[in-house]
């Protein structure tokens, strides 16, 4: 989780970081030149539940784990040296089948 967590952390210091100067923006009229830069996929822990079943008669616990497949990519614009990245949910992921 410290490591998501320390890679979105990064994607946004490269997104806004580079452009700051401290002083108020001041737009270009050109317009953006986006290019997909590169992307990234990752399956990232979110956690577990505990659900119950019915076999022989018989009550049942067992344990879910959940996991979310990410996918992150990052343009870059030439024209005015920018970068912006965006976060995709593909999935979510459970380890065993119930309803």
């Amino acid at each position: 989780m410290r490591r998501i967590i320390l890679q979105i952390a990064v994607i946004i210091l490269v997104c806004f970081l580079p452009g700051w100067n401290g002083a108020a923006a001041q737009e270009d009229n050109k317009a953006h030149n986006w290019v997909e830069y590169s992307t990234h996929a990752e399956t990232v822990d979110a956690g577990s539940h505990e659900y119950t079943y019915w076999k022989n008669f018989i009550q049942r616990t067992r344990t879910c784990t959940i996991s979310h497949k990410l996918k992150s990519v990052v343009y870059y614009c030439n024209v005015h040296d920018h970068t912006d990245a965006e976060i995709f949910h593909e999935k979510t992921m459970h380890s065993e089948k119930h309803g």
